[in-house]
């Protein structure tokens, strides 16, 4: 590998210039940008030089902060073996450049969430003495299992958070270990709190309707939504992420990681993401290894079951990455997603396989699988006949396996408060069962998921929570929460790894922009004050 004489500049380096011009002619696989950086090796060991694209280092990447104009970032890392560096060596150096371009908005994030949660000064050494041990317990029992490939997985995307909080120092070492730690198990601690502080946890027999349905917007998270059109031409997959809108932090994320281990299956994922988070979150996940996943949270109402979340487990975000990366198909996914299952961000997954997928032709077998999750307890099957007979499957908070049902406690919730809290007759199981079944373009399969009539919806009943996509700031008692994002794939769109992606609170129905003016006392450093309401076309670019 030929070595520059001249770099473009060095970790701290705000503005780069070049001592003499360079012609990069002589160099073909190096050249110079604004937006750009690579991991290169040096007598020091791995740094960042920045303002330089070079593909014979072991990371290198591109990073467009565009939040303020589109509502996302836009991040591409490409990380390889070049001089066969072990797998955890190439992900860490991913991380290391991702958190070196995102610093800044990684500490706006952490500010805004820990502003969000803000936690009790006796809560907090709490959660972060579980997060310490679940974190040692993983890293040592990875480094005791380097020869299995499932456990190898798990010591990539640990060693990938490494390197992400080693970025981020480089640039701002007031970034702590624990922020980068609490926006990665964002989604854990919403059921942490619950499994380590008892007076915590939902007791349906003293709940009133309206505390359920409180509990319910703080964490149930989102809509999503699988159609195949009527001839089975073309199959949509899309979701729309409900949360604080304190949350909306985003960046969009194309990884690549060529290390020539063979249980690698997906060595690229485009995904939706924020400012620290390694993983998705909503989720949205476009995979090279052909699949698609989407989630939806499910709420765990049975306080018994959180008795049995340990630290010696997979935080779901390190779970969902190892799948993502070594299954191909969703029967496999189930199995790696599953195993040590921290019973902590309580889910539904969908796994569409596009590689069974044939245009105009019957629906293969396989080709949705639907997983949950509880502490403890696991769903998991193939539900591909709701696509054959219905042509579509719809997600939205409540669990749909008998025994996922019962156990979280939705059942029980269903019967004390009525049908509303039930599977089949959820304000969103009456939407999506009249609008779903009508979709035959792209743009209507959009609109349903970006979708809130509450004034005039029979189903809303005047409530703007009780839609596609939720408007908590228009409640009667308005909080800056509800959905705030739409991401949407083709059939198509989907082996070439793209999607479509819309950061903001729907207008549907002519529903008014929100502001944070209305919200000012509300957590939003970095944010803009108003979304851009717009799809942007989401590809890798390396």
């Amino acid at each position: 590998m030929k070595t520059l004489a001249l770099v473009l500049g060095c970790l701290h380096a705000s503005k780069l210039k070049f001592k003499e011009k360079i012609d990069f002619s002589t160099f073909p696989e190096v050249s110079s940008c604004d937006n750009c950086a690579s991991v290169v090796e040096t007598v020091d060991g791995l740094t960042v030089k920045t303002g330089l694209l070079d593909k014979t280092a072991i990371a290198y990447g591109t990073y467009d902060d565009t939040l303020n104009t589109t509502g996302w970032g836009v991040l591409n890392i490409h990380a390889h073996s070049v001089n066969n560096e072990f797998p955890t060596t190439v992900f860490w150096a991913a991380g290391l450049l991702e958190g070196f371009f995102t610093a800044e908005r990684i500490k706006q994030n952490a500010r805004n969430m820990e502003a969000y949660w803000n936690f009790s000064p006796e809560k907090l050494p709490v959660l972060q003495k579980f997060f310490e041990e679940q974190a040692a317990w993983a890293r040592n029992t990875s480094e005791y299992n380097m020869k299995d490939p499932y456990w190898l997985n798990v010591a990539n995307v640990m060693q990938q958070f490494e390197g992400l909080y080693a970025g981020v120092q480089l640039v701002d070492p007031s970034i702590t270990r624990w922020d980068v730690t609490m926006l990665n198990g964002i989604g854990d601690l919403i059921d942490l709190e619950r499994a380590l502080f008892p007076q915590s946890r939902p007791d349906l027999n003293d709940m009133t309707d309206e505390q359920l349905t409180l509990l319910e917007q703080k964490s149930g998270h989102c809509s999503a939504l699988v159609c195949v059109t009527p001839g089975f031409e073309d199959l949509f997959m899309g979701h729309s992420s409900w949360f604080t809108y304190s949350a909306t932090n985003r960046i969009f994320k194309h990884y690549t990681f060529d290390t020539n281990e063979p249980s690698i299956a997906a060595t690229s994922m485009s995904f939706s993401s924020y400012a620290g988070y390694l993983e998705s979150l909503d989720d949205f996940y476009v995979l090279s290894s052909g699949l698609v996943m989407l989630q939806t949270t499910i709420n765990c109402l049975n306080a018994t079951l959180y008795d049995l979340v340990t630290p010696q487990s997979l935080l779901s975000w390190q779970r969902v990455r190892v799948a993502n990366h070594m299954a191909t198909s969703g029967q496999e996914w189930a199995d790696y997603s599953m195993r040590y299952n921290s019973g902590t961000y309580n889910n539904q997954y969908m796994v569409i396989n596009n590689n069974l997928f044939k245009p105009n032709e019957p629906l293969a077998d396989n080709l949705l699988w639907v997983i949950e999750q509880m502490p403890g307890h696991v769903g998991a099957g193939d539900e591909t006949d709701y696509l054959r007979m219905g042509g579509f499957w719809p997600s939205y908070n409540v669990p749909f396996f008998p025994e996922i049902y019962n156990v979280s406690g939705n059942a029980a919730a269903a019967a004390k408060f009525g049908p509303e809290k039930s599977y089949e007759l959820a304000p969103r199981a009456k939407i999506f069962r009249r609008d779903a079944g009508n979709v035959n373009k792209f743009e209507e399969f959009k609109d349903i998921l970006r979708y809130n009539d509450y004034l005039n919806d029979e189903f809303a009943n005047g409530d703007p929570w009780k839609a596609i996509c939720s408007r908590g700031d228009l409640a009667s008692n308005p909080s800056p929460s509800g959905c705030y994002d739409t991401k949407a794939t083709t059939y198509k769109d989907a082996l070439s790894m793209e999607s479509w992606a819309l950061s903001g609170p729907t207008l549907s129905h002519d529903l008014p922009k929100f502001s944070w003016k209305n919200f000012e006392k509300n957590p939003h450093e970095g944010l803009p004050d108003a979304f851009a309401d717009i799809f942007v076309h989401m590809k890798p670019s390396l």
